[in-house]
């Protein structure tokens, strides 16, 4: 029971400690190894509470009272006991844990696979022979238990073996890609979501068909996944779940783990593996043998396979209707009938375009990043109405995952390479990609890489629809944030001297150059009116700066839609410094003692709430903002901008 509550199905710390105290009262002196399973039950929540110092004493107490004769199965035991250590980074009594077993003190048994706790402790200590003889001995072709595949997954992520590692993911799907509901999923779906992060950031990802393997004809799953789209989920399962452990045991310290797993790096940068025993790929545009054929599809024809295409078109709710077209694709894929393939993607990509889809960007990429690979490997399947078509898509495309998160950047500059020698003459498809190529400079926050993307795209003739004014501002913006202001009035010039209200965005770099009053003047004219993110963000940096706390508090309250999210993805990037403008202004606000409580409106998802006050909102952003800025430096590969966004926010709990 004590175990349940400890590694599964968690209840607070202080709750158990209680029951574990409790239970020793009543034990008795002739029962030492119940006494014993208490102080290791002690041990476990001191470990998932972040103590190292009791961990390690107590570790210490109940290695002097020798192998436990009761209630644990002692091979088991003792690999718990060397996960606990490595996990805190004690890998030199890590290994100490696992001496008993090693010397042939303690038996293991023969369907378990004991050294793949010591996988992480000989990388960490250098030991790499042994590592790779110990990821040798036990990667197993099935049976892993949840902590064997988190394990190798880990071990592959980082020492360069990411290919070995998408193997391992895919003959254990069943078990690492199904989410977090216990704690002893945990480390697994950190893990996996590690090593999708690694095959995004190293160009290795490609879609792939997840088979479901049930019987049950009204089956909604979606088969078509990319290594992406699987970290993105598995990432969130693993940091809720570990934000939800640590809110009921008080600290925040299994969540630090967590997120410092999901974004660590090698160890060392390649360590040799035998190669895997298959292509791991199972990509849309592997070999035919690599991919399976769908599941509830038995058409397998090209004329079959058109029919269910058109069927697909008919079904009237969205999630079955694209399920349907990806299993017609799928099974034209496994065929080898490129055309079919061709009008499947095509079908998806005309269902991904909808407004209503913007939360599905990172279909939509693979989408389009399937699309222009097949144009490279079949132009004869590409007429001039199809090429229209994708070139169309492109912009949305780039639009809604440079604004909110989805692929990694480096996939987004590699589907610009694939889509540039596609580009039409006497369109504006160059446009297209040198623009989103500046955009994406930005987004690491490089101020002479965005420079030299200007300058190219300067050269095209004409610059069509990036001449408009939402595009001046926008572009205004990518200067503010590589913290470039000279360049951001050279940009709103024209803007400015027609009065636009937009004149805004340059609040703090009119402060920064010492035009306090021209500051002043532009927030007053504009305050009332401004509702975009990057307006809102100006505002209320310049309300923290210049201590301007009644207008601050009134765009808070008016913009409070701003600070609602629904969603997990649901986190644009500009949102990074309005939340540093939130934190600062309701601290200001409570600073000033002009707190007060409020009820937070309803909305489309939740009823009204309240107890809301500034202290409160300028918690939730702060946290917000730590949370959301660890996923941007993933997806970016670059802390400049998170730095930045923390440095605005000040100092505070929950921004590290």
């Amino acid at each position: 029971m004590v175990d349940w509550y400890t590694r599964f199905d968690v209840e607070p710390a202080d709750r158990v400690h209680r029951l574990i105290d409790e239970l020793e009262r009543y034990c008795t002196p002739m029962r030492p190894w119940v006494r014993y399973a208490l102080d290791d039950a002690r041990m476990k929540l001191a470990a998932r509470c972040g103590n190292v110092a009791e961990v390690e004493r107590l570790w210490r107490r109940l290695r002097v009272q020798g192998t436990p004769q009761e209630h644990y199965v002692p091979d088991g035991h003792a690999a718990a006991n060397v996960r606990t250590l490595a996990r805190f980074g004690l890998h030199d009594l890590a290994l100490a844990a696992a001496v008993p077993v090693l010397a042939g003190h303690i038996p293991t048994r023969e369907d378990r696979l004991f050294e793949t706790v010591l996988l992480m402790p000989y990388l960490h200590l250098g030991r790499l022979d042994d590592a790779v003889e110990a990821h040798r001995r036990t990667d197993a072709p099935t049976g892993m238990l949840y902590e064997d595949i988190a394990a190798h997954l880990e071990f592959c992520a980082r020492t360069g073996n990411e290919r070995r590692g998408m193997d391992v993911l895919h003959r254990n799907l069943r078990l690492a890609g199904l989410g977090c509901r216990y704690l002893v999923h945990l480390w697994t779906a950190a893990a996996a979501a590690l090593l999708c992060r690694r095959v995004c950031e190293l160009g290795l990802d490609r879609e792939w068909f997840w088979p479901c393997g049930c019987d049950e004809d009204d089956c909604d799953d979606l088969p078509l996944i990319s290594y992406a789209k699987l970290g993105r989920q598995l990432r969130w399962d693993a940091v809720n779940l570990a934000r939800e452990i640590g809110e009921k045991d008080g600290n925040t310290y299994l969540a630090d783990r967590v997120e410092a797993l999901i974004r660590a790096e090698p160890v060392v940068d390649r360590l040799e593996l035998a190669p895997p025993r298959a292509d791991p790929s199972g990509a849309a545009g592997a070999t035919d043998a690599a991919v399976p054929r769908a599941d509830h599809l038995d058409v397998s024809d090209a004329a079959g396979l058109r029919r269910e295409l058109e069927r697909a078109k008919t079904i009237e709710k969205a999630r079955p209707r694209i399920g349907r077209t990806q299993r017609v694709l799928q099974n034209a894929t496994a065929g080898g009938l490129t055309d079919v393939v061709v009008e499947a993607r095509f079908a998806l990509l005309d269902e991904l375009l909808a407004e209503r889809r913007e939360s599905w960007r990172q279909d939509l990429f693979s989408t389009v990043d399937e699309l222009f690979r097949l144009h490279g490997d079949r132009p004869d399947l590409f007429g001039a109405e199809r090429s229209g078509v994708l070139w169309e898509a492109v912009p949305v495309t780039f639009d809604r995952v440079l604004a909110s998160p989805g692929p990694h950047l480096r996939q987004i500059r590699d589907l610009l390479d694939r889509a540039e020698p596609h580009c039409r003459p006497g369109t504006d498809d160059l446009h297209h990609v040198r623009w989103f190529r500046a955009e994406a400079a930005a987004r690491v926050g490089d101020a002479d890489a965005l420079r030299a993307a200007w300058e190219e795209f300067r050269e095209l003739p004409g610059a069509g629809r990036y001449a408009g004014r939402e595009f001046v501002s926008r572009r205004a913006q990518w200067w503010i944030d590589v913290g470039c202001d000279e360049e951001a009035f050279a940009v709103m010039a024209p803007l400015v001297a027609d009065g636009d209200e937009r004149e805004d965005l340059l609040l703090m770099p009119y402060l920064r150059a010492g035009l306090a009053e021209k500051a002043r003047e532009v927030h007053e004219r504009t305050y009332r009116t401004a509702s975009g993110i990057p307006e809102v963000t100006a505002h209320l940096l310049y309300c923290a700066e210049v201590g301007a706390v009644e207008h601050g508090r009134e765009i808070v309250l008016r913009v409070l839609d701003l600070f609602h999210i629904k969603y997990d993805e649901d986190f644009p990037f500009d949102t990074l410094r309005a939340y540093a403008g939130g934190v600062r202004v309701c601290e200001r606000i409570v600073a000033s003692g002009l707190d007060e409580t409020w009820t937070w409106p309803a909305d489309e998802c939740c009823e009204p709430e309240d107890g809301w006050s500034f202290a409160r909102l300028a918690e939730s952003c702060r946290d917000y903002l730590g949370v959301y800025a660890h996923r941007w430096e993933e997806l970016t590969g670059t802390a400049f901008h998170t730095r930045a966004v923390r440095a605005l926010a000040g100092a505070g709990e929950g921004d590290g």
